[in-house]
């Protein structure tokens, strides 16, 4: 049975929740954080998608909204990626997204459409708003212009067991020069980003997560600003009705153990499972960041010929986040037509020119 959020139908109540996000690499937990939030009687947190900041561009700066830029609002909305499968009512959002006309934050107007999502879960008075993405992490600053009350969980996991669980799910591109390149990118940008502003961020570690959800979920409640309920940890028993709602190939391949028991399970599979020229890759990739985000390197020194097999996905990555900086300073529509299509062609092009690794057994 869905729910329908019953938050608070005011504008101006709408501005005063604040918004928080969980940010991190794909396959490091944020979808299990995500899960457990979203169990939460006091929360509201939809679906992935990046709409927030693939529209900024071309609404963030509006103070005055007309009926006409509201409607554009509207249809760009269903452009956007994943967010036809969210569950809601268009006709409401259509007629709450007018009601915005005139002097409203684009804030404002992002919120009446996190407020428009019917959640899984039964839903009391809605204190705080949250969005998990992985591709905030390298924006976190851009959203706290947005929101200057927003605050960031940023959840990492072993980049070896990171890479692991991307390689089986085929997620990505499976070199593991270039995952681990892209855990390492993640770790540093958002480690800057929280140096002038501690107080909004909150680091834990995937494995200590699992280890102790209940302590550690407690915490997450005290930073995000609610009281912690035990029944959330009940997520998973809402599976057949999120896997009614949901795309079948998207269940399947990124969130198949989504519906089951908090575990450990998990944890140190990159062990056994991984050979030792990839561990040697990632651990040269790694660097000395594998150490400030709490993990021991296996091998610490790299042969050259180590090196120069890391080298392409390095390049790779590094190149791939120079076009992200050049393509986001482009106009809404080029820059999403070219983030529609830009991303695969270069992976196609990468996997024909560096074989992946052989798929572990």
């Amino acid at each position: 049975m869905l729910y329908i959020c019953h938050a608070q139908d005011a504008m101006k109540d709408l501005s005063d929740i604040p918004f928080f996000f969980i940010i991190g690499r794909p396959r490091s937990g944020t979808t299990l954080i995500q899960s457990l939030f979203d169990a939460h009687p006091n929360v509201q947190m939809p679906w992935e998608c990046q709409l927030i900041l693939n529209l900024y561009s071309r609404y963030g700066k509006i103070r005055v909204w007309t009926e006409e830029k509201l409607m554009d609002f509207y249809h760009d909305l269903f452009r956007q990626w994943q967010f036809h499968v969210w569950p809601i009512e268009k006709e409401k959002l259509r007629k709450e997204l007018l009601a915005c006309k005139g002097p409203t934050p684009y804030s404002t107007v992002c919120k009446v459409v996190y407020n428009n999502y019917i959640s899984f879960f039964d839903k009391k008075e809605i204190m705080v708003f949250g969005d998990k993405n992985h591709g905030y992490s390298i924006y976190t600053r851009r959203l706290k212009k947005i929101f200057p009350e927003a605050k960031f969980i940023f959840i990492i996991r072993d980049y070896r067991d990171n890479f692991y669980s991307i390689k089986n799910v085929d997620f990505e591109l499976p070199v593991v020069s270039l995952v681990v390149y892209k855990w390492k990118y993640f770790f540093l940008k958002v480690t800057e980003d929280a140096r002038n502003d501690s107080g909004s961020y909150y680091f834990i570690r995937y494995e200590d997560f699992v280890a102790d959800p209940v302590a550690q979920f407690r915490k997450l409640c005290e930073f995000v600003g609610i009281d912690y309920v035990p029944e959330v940890f009940d997520f998973y028993k809402v599976g057949e009705e999120v896997k009614k709602r949901y795309p079948a190939d998207v269940m399947a391949k990124h969130h198949a153990s989504l519906f089951k028991p908090v575990s450990a399970v998990n944890v140190g599979k990159w062990e056994k499972y991984l050979s030792p020229r990839m561990v040697k890759i990632a651990d040269h990739v790694a660097g000395k960041v594998a150490g400030q985000a709490g993990y021991s390197r296996k091998y610490v020194k790299a042969s050259p010929w180590i090196k120069l097999q890391a080298l392409p996905g390095i390049c790779y990555a590094k190149g791939l986040y120079f076009l992200t900086y050049i393509i986001d300073k482009f106009p809404y529509r080029w820059r999403e037509r070219i983030l529609n299509r830009g991303p695969l062609l270069l992976a196609r092009t990468f996997a024909r020119v560096s074989p992946s690794e052989k798929k572990p057994q």
